[in-house]
């Protein structure tokens, strides 16, 4: 099933921001209620828009 972020996966901003929130849930930073792919895939998509509109 495909959904709006698949462009992104794979890429090296993905596995730096998986790691990131794996990080923050590990130590209770913060508690997912969204599915991991659609939250990192939405903070990708915020920074890609942020480095190509510059």
């Amino acid at each position: 099933m495909s959904y709006p972020y698949e462009q992104f996966e794979g890429t090296p901003l993905w596995e730096a921001i998986n790691k990131g929130i794996d990080d923050l849930v590990e130590n209770n930073d913060i508690e997912e209620t969204t599915r991991r792919e659609y939250i990192v895939g939405y903070l990708c998509k915020l920074i890609n828009e942020s480095v190509t509109t510059k």
